[in-house]
C-alpha cells in the first residue's frame, strides 16, 4: 500500500495592534490564499499585540469551522518584530510567511512565494515596487535608511537594500530564529543574519482598507537605532569619529592661538585657550562615553533577562491534519523567550 505524501502546511503570520476594522478582511484574505493554493495546507498565527478594541475576539468569531488557526494575545502592547517572533515561536508550519493585518499585500504573493521556496529559498524577501504612499515624507526617509542599513550593517550581501516589507522563511530559519536572545531587536535583519540561501520578489502594495498604521513615528525611529547598534558599529565609529573631530579642533585651537601670540609677542587670548581646551577634553569625553554607552545599554537589558513578550492567552482553533510535527504549546513559546 503506498503511503500517502504529506501537503506541506504553511504558516501564514499576522501580527495585529487594534486591527478590528480589519479582522473581516484578514479572515477573507486567508480563505482567498487558502483557495489559491489547493495542494498545501494553511494555519494562521494571528498575534493580537495588546489590542484594545477585541482584535483576538472578533478574529476568533471571523474564522470559518475548517479554517486552522492559532490566537495568541499578549499581555500588553510589546510591538510588531515581538509580535513576529511570537509568531515564529508558535507556527507550525514547514515555512512562515508574514503578512500585515491591514491587508496591503496581494494574493498572488503567496504563490510566488511558495515557488521560490520549493526551488530551494530558505529565506524570500518581499519588496515594494510600488508602495501605497510613495510621495511622503516618511517613505523617502525610509527609503534611505534602509539603503544606509543594508549597505552599513554586518548582514549577507543577499539582504535587500530596498527594505523588505514582508518574508517567508523555512522551518530551517524558524528554529533558529527562535534561539536567538535579542531584546531589541530587528526581527527582518535577524532572519537575514542567519545566511540561508535567499532571494527577492517584488509587489506591488496595496492602500489599507481601513484605520490609519499603527507604526508611529517613535517606533521608527527606535527600529533604526536597535538596528544599526545590533547589526553594525557603524554609529559607534561615528561618535568615536566625533570625538577625535572636536579633539583635533582643540589641540589646532590651542596651537593656533600659541603660534599667533609668539609670532605677535602678545599674550595668548586667554578665552580661545579655554575654549579649545573645553573642546579637546570634551571631545573625549563624548567619545568614549558615547562608545561605551552603547555596548553597555544592550549588555544591560540583556543581562536583566526580561522575556521579549508576555503571553497572555493562546486560542487553538482546529489543528493541522497533515503535518508531522508536534504543535508548538503556550509553554514552550514562553521558554523560547
Amino acid at each position: 500500500m503506498t503511503e500517502a505524501i504529506r501537503r506541506p502546511l504553511v504558516s501564514i503570520v499576522v501580527p495585529a495592534y487594534d486591527e478590528a476594522p480589519n479582522v473581516a478582511g484578514t479572515v477573507e484574505l486567508f480563505h482567498q490564499i487558502r483557495r489559491s493554493q489547493p495542494d498545501v495546507d494553511f494555519e494562521i498565527v494571528l498575534i493580537d499585540d495588546g489590542s484594545t478594541d477585541g482584535t483576538a475576539e472578533l478574529f476568533v468569531k471571523a474564522l470559518g469551522k475548517d479554517d486552522v488557526a492559532r490566537v495568541a494575545s499578549f499581555s500588553r502592547n510589546f510591538g510588531s518584530h515581538a509580535g513576529l517572533s511570537a509568531g515564529f515561536a508558535l507556527c507550525r508550519g514547514d515555512c512562515a510567511i508574514t503578512m500585515s493585518a491591514d491587508l496591503q499585500e496581494p494574493v498572488d504573493i503567496i504563490g510566488r512565494l511558495l515557488e521560490q521556496w520549493r526551488a530551494g529559498y530558505d529565506i524570500v524577501w518581499a519588496i515594494r515596487s510600488v508602495r501605497a504612499e510613495p510621495g511622503g515624507l516618511s517613505s523617502k526617509l525610509a527609503l534611505i535608511f534602509n539603503d544606509i542599513f543594508a549597505k552599513n550593517a554586518d548582514l549577507p550581501a543577499g539582504f535587500p537594500k530596498e527594505g523588505p516589507s514582508q518574508m517567508l522563511v523555512s522551518r530551517q530559519v524558524l528554529d533558529v530564529v527562535n534561539t536567538l536572545p535579542e531584546l531589541n531587536r530587528n526581527i527582518l535583519a535577524l532572519v537575514a543574519w542567519t545566511g540561508f540561501r535567499q532571494t527577492t520578489l517584488a509587489f506591488e502594495q496595496k492602500p489599507r482598507r481601513a484605520e490609519r498604521s499603527k507604526w508611529t513615528a517613535s517606533m521608527k525611529a527606535k527600529m533604526v537605532f536597535d538596528s544599526f547598534v545590533a547589526y553594525s558599529y557603524r554609529p559607534v565609529l561615528l561618535t568615536l569619529g566625533l570625538g577625535a573631530l572636536f579633539t583635533a579642533v582643540g589641540v589646532l585651537g590651542v596651537l593656533a592661538t600659541s603660534v599667533v601670540a609668539l609670532v605677535t609677542l602678545s599674550t595668548p587670548n586667554t578665552l580661545a585657550m579655554v575654549l579649545s581646551l573645553v573642546l579637546a577634553v570634551g571631545g573625549v569625553q563624548l567619545g568614549c562615553i558615547g562608545m561605551l554607552g552603547q555596548y553597555v545599554a544592550r549588555a544591560g537589558a540583556d543581562a536583566r533577562r526580561r522575556p521579549l513578550y508576555v503571553i497572555r492567552s493562546v486560542d487553538d482553533i482546529n489543528s493541522p491534519s497533515s503535518n508531522g510535527r508536534s504543535p508548538a504549546t503556550l509553554e514552550q513559546a514562553a521558554a523560547v523567550r
